[in-house]
């Protein structure tokens, strides 16, 4: 399949009930796709919802179950918790005991269209931060949230503050802070990445990148754009 320079977003209504985000995806204009996770591999799509020809869509985290996916699928794809958000501390230690506690994360969503693979959907309040974490290596952070998906074994709370480290150049090394105040139920759970600073570089070396962020439960999907693109 080609990739299509088409883009999509979102930001007509929102509303959340629980793990239910509805809303609609401006400039749709297509057929009706399923929304799905691909965390333990394409062949084992997990359906969360779907979006229509209008673009209204409905996405729900709540009552799925794995029972269809092969063992050795999930134990390749599930991981230390620690290991597991799109930022990581320095050390495991950071996070005591929930350290090694099973998770795995989604980082988007994506469309299937009769089982094939349609689209890829980023969730971000600015588009800039889809373009960053496209290519975060030449495209600048910019400040807002975007979110992911994430599955656990078992309920885990997490509230800490942990420092961490970032090459800007070949002789400087930044100094970053991800604060975590988040409450994991077992199962799949929308996560919602705060940047509030970014640390800004020579371009000719590398992209502007995050310095301090918090990773929280998603706080208002109002501000959610749903960004997309189709192949």
């Amino acid at each position: 399949m080609r990739p299509s320079l088409t883009l999509f977003f979102t930001f007509l209504y929102f509303f959340a009930n629980g793990q239910e985000i509805k809303g609609n995806i401006a400039n749709h204009e297509k057929s009706e796709m399923d929304m799905v996770l691909m965390l333990f591999g394409m062949d084992y799509p997990i359906s969360i919802g779907s979006v229509d020809k209008k673009g209204q869509f409905t996405a729900n985290l709540e009552n799925i179950s794995l029972d269809q996916i092969p063992e050795e699928n999930r134990s390749m794809s599930i991981g230390p918790l620690y290991f597991n958000f799109h930022f990581n501390c320095n050390s495991p230690e950071d996070f005591g005991g929930n350290a090694e506690k099973l998770a795995a994360r989604q980082d988007y969503v994506r469309l299937t269209e009769k089982g094939d693979w349609s689209g890829t959907v980023f969730l971000v309040s600015d588009e800039g931060i889809k373009s960053w974490l496209e290519d975060p290596g030449y495209i600048n952070a910019v400040k807002g949230s975007f979110y992911e998906v994430m599955y656990v074994d078992e309920d885990i709370s997490l509230n800490v503050t942990c420092k961490s480290s970032v090459y800007a150049a070949d002789d400087e090394e930044v100094e970053t802070e991800y604060s975590f105040d988040i409450e994991l139920k077992k199962g799949f759970n929308w996560v919602e990445y705060t940047i509030l600073e970014v640390h800004e570089t020579d371009p000719n070396i590398r992209a502007s990148f995050p310095s301090k962020v918090t990773i929280t439960n998603m706080r208002d999907p109002s501000k959610m754009m749903w960004i997309g693109k189709y192949y």
